[in-house]
């Protein structure tokens, strides 16, 4: 196969054409993608059929080891590499997926596991007739590249804990002080202990603000509005006051792209170097998405092993 990438117009991003799923990639498909990643950090492969999930997965492994995003979500599902996110109930008014109709805020995929997402793969299925949602995405090299010396400094010498409390409700309802984002998953769980399966829990995880990607060798801004919750060793106001100001300055608009979906829009996108976001939708409008990361073991330093 031959692969066209074309930068979008756009502050970060390219468009991706030529992928042939049935058709395993080749040496030179691969650099290209990576490169592709490396140069853009968001990849938008669109016009070719639908993978299957063999397929999804074969494309993704040529990155890595992948998550198995359906296991912590407590989902049953025949490829446990593959997350899907969706506001789908069974018969039993069970999800059928994560992430309901909610908006997600702006995050890092995995970020509060000890091997976080690197690369991130999500595809759209179905999307709503009406008011589609969409997705941005901004530049975690650049928000780093924009900061002052003085800030880098400081930054380089902190840790920061990240944990998916109160993320997200699942699109059931809004979040209370104090919830867990692992409680909104109770039907999920009892499902499974009635089936007689296990499941991990979700864990939280501590690492560096700044770390340097082990494929670009860039140093990035490691941290989210949606799932850094402190910085460790600072009082909480001002560990507060230090992750909003960061927040404001990774997700200036002027930085951002949104991506409009178009059903079967496959998207590849570095997130280590990214943080992505999406916006809320009509629970009665059905939107299916397949999603799988990559794995990375960040050193404690947030150097490059």
């Amino acid at each position: 196969m031959t692969l066209q990438v074309t930068p979008l117009d756009e502050p970060l991003g390219a468009m991706v054409q030529g992928w042939e799923p049935a058709t395993a990639l080749s040496a030179d498909d691969e650099a290209v993608i990576r490169d592709g990643l490396h140069q853009h950090a968001v990849l938008v492969f669109r016009g070719h059929d639908q993978p299957s999930d063999e397929q999804l997965v074969r494309l993704a492994e040529t990155f890595g080891e992948l998550v198995k995003g359906s296991e912590w979500f407590g989902d049953i599902a025949p490829k446990p590499e593959i997350l899907r996110v969706n506001n789908l109930l069974d018969d039993d008014g069970v999800p059928q997926g994560t992430g309901a109709s909610d908006s997600l805020e702006w995050h890092s995929d995995y970020s509060y596991v000890g091997t976080v997402g690197k690369e991130s793969f999500l595809e759209a299925v179905e999307i709503p007739t009406i008011d589609p949602p969409k997705t941005y995405f901004c530049s975690q090299y650049d928000a780093f590249d924009r900061l002052d010396p003085a800030m880098v400094e400081r930054l380089r010498t902190l840790r920061a804990h990240h944990s998916i409390t109160n993320y997200a409700a699942g699109g059931r309802r809004t979040p209370r002080e104090g919830d867990d984002f692992r409680d909104d998953f109770q039907a999920k769980r009892e499902r499974n202990r009635n089936l007689g399966l296990s499941r991990p829990d979700i864990p939280e995880a501590d690492h560096p603000v700044v770390l340097q990607h082990p494929d670009t060798g860039r140093d990035i801004l490691y941290v989210s509005r949606g799932i850094t919750r402190r910085i460790i060793g600072l009082p909480k106001d001002e560990s507060d006051d230090l992750l909003k100001q960061l927040a404001t300055h990774s997700t200036d608009s002027a930085y951002v792209y949104a991506h409009e979906w178009q059903v079967g829009d496959l998207v590849i996108f570095d997130t280590l170097g990214t943080l992505h976001r999406r916006d809320a939708w009509n629970p009665a409008e059905r939107r299916v998405m397949r999603q799988m990361s990559t794995l990375w073991t960040p050193p404690a330093n947030g150097a490059a092993g």
